[in-house]
This record gives C-alpha cells, sequence and structure tokens, in this order.
C-alpha cells in the first residue's frame, strides 16, 4: 500500500504531468503529424503550466489548508506532552544538527520549545526515524533541542516511524489518550491530525513554519509565471493527496 501511495505522489506532480504533455505533444507530432491534436495537447498544457507555475491556485490551496488551526498563544498548563512531528532531514557524517536538520524540522522543534517553557511539568517528544539508524531525525532534533538547555529527564525519542501515519502509530503508545500539542509544520496539520485522530489520540493542534511566500510586496510573482509556485504547487498536492489517501484507506479498513 505504501507503494502505491508512493508512485501516486511522482505521478501527481505538477512537473511529472507537464513533462508528460510535451512528451505526448512530442509523439503525436512524431506518429501522425496531427497538428490539431497537438495544438490541443499543447493549450492543456499552457493552461496547467499557468495554473500551477502562478500564485494564485498554490496561494489559495495553500491558504485552505493553513487556516485551519492557530498558532497557541497560551498553553494549557495541564497538557503533559509537545509532540514535535520530524519534517525532513539529511544523513551526513561530521555534520552538525542544525546542518543536517530540514528548515521545516528545526521550526518545529523552535514551535515545540516555546511550548515546553511554558508547561513545566511536560514532556518533549520528538518524533520521526531514518534510513540509517545513527542519523534518526528523532536524534537530531535531541541534539539541537540540547542547544536550548532542556533536561535529557524531559525528552522522549521515537526513533522508527518514517512517516506520518507511522508517527500517529507510534505515538498511541507512548502518550495513550492523554491530549499532547502537536507541532508540525501549518501545511500539514490537517493530515497530521486526522491521522492521530484516527488512531483515537488526543492531539491539539500547535501549528509552526507558515508559507509566507505570497505576502511581501513583490506581487509579480502571483502572475509571473516561476519555479517557486511551481514548488509550492508540490507541496499542497503532497499535502492533499496524502489526506485523500489517508482516508481512502481509513474507509477501506471499515469495511472490511
Amino acid at each position: 500500500m505504501i507503494g502505491i501511495k508512493h508512485s501516486l505522489e511522482l505521478i501527481v506532480n505538477p512537473f511529472f504531468i507537464i513533462f508528460c504533455f510535451i512528451l505526448a505533444s512530442a509523439i503525436v507530432l512524431k506518429m501522425n503529424k496531427s497538428l490539431p491534436k497537438v495544438r490541443r495537447l499543447l493549450w492543456v498544457l499552457i493552461i496547467f503550466f499557468m495554473a500551477f507555475c502562478t500564485g494564485w491556485i498554490p496561494r489559495y490551496l495553500t491558504e485552505r489548508l493553513e487556516a485551519n488551526y492557530s498558532v497557541v498563544q497560551f498553553p494549557d498548563p495541564k497538557v503533559k506532552w509537545v509532540v514535535v512531528l520530524g519534517g525532513g532531514h539529511h544523513e551526513r557524517e561530521n555534520l552538525p544538527a542544525n546542518d543536517l536538520l530540514s528548515g521545516a524540522s528545526i521550526k518545529r522543534l523552535i514551535e515545540g520549545v516555546r511550548l515546553l517553557k511554558d508547561l513545566p511539568q511536560a514532556k518533549l517528544l520528538l518524533s520521526g526515524g531514518g534510513d540509517d539508524s545513527r542519523f534518526t531525525e528523532a536524534a537530531l532534533l535531541k541534539q539541537l533541542s540540547q542547544w536550548f538547555f532542556i533536561s535529557q529527564e524531559r525528552i522522549v525519542l521515537e526513533p522508527h516511524s518514517l512517516n506520518t501515519e507511522a508517527q500517529a502509530r507510534a505515538l498511541e503508545s507512548l502518550v495513550h489518550q492523554e491530549p499532547f500539542y502537536l507541532v508540525t509544520s501549518a501545511i500539514h496539520m490537517p493530515r497530521a491530525m486526522f491521522l492521530c485522530k484516527r488512531q483515537g489520540l488526543a492531539p491539539i493542534p500547535a501549528p509552526s513554519d507558515f508559507t509566507f511566500f505570497w505576502y511581501d510586496h513583490d506581487q509579480a510573482k502571483m502572475f509571473i509565471p516561476n519555479i517557486y509556485n511551481l514548488y509550492y504547487s508540490n507541496i499542497v498536492l503532497h499535502e492533499l493527496l496524502g489526506r485523500a489517501w489517508a482516508q481512502l484507506t481509513f474507509k477501506t479498513t471499515n469495511a472490511h
């Protein structure tokens, strides 16, 4: 099932779809010289290209996902767990944790530390595995958290999960049904909340790492196609596909 999901993610990708339209146009032109068919394919390509390479659609979809939950301003002192989901890392020797962790992971950790400062009785649970057991994301997050002088007794690691669904399953045996602050990127939060609730957990959303690409003085990026809009389109489509896949597998499992 995971293999099917990853294959779909590769296919439902703006870069791949644009490539397919270009390839199909070239094949049609080569095979039968049918200019009307090529013309139609090229128009579809242009429309798709403009939709995802300008800012309107990626910004709208990103805002829809990130507007679901607000930043936690006043943490509830009764909450005993702050859970930080890893957002990506690299595995390489002789580099510090801040170079190996993705920007998303670092922002998530900082938000988790911010919440922890107002929750003196809470523990910080860092979740994320890796292909190499020497470089699990949870371990790298722990290394970086030491820069903030957090007591080691307050840190719990979950170093085995490789995706959000596995993280939700792993949390079940650690936090049980206790409420916890769930820290992840704002665009990722709806899917993470769905998967945690599906496991019977009690997450409290604590979003971080918001997208600000379209909110500066340079409004030309909304109208002029650029690679950054395509990049953010890919991120939002990944989240939408991941949520759809989670709902589909949930319904399929319940049906059986």
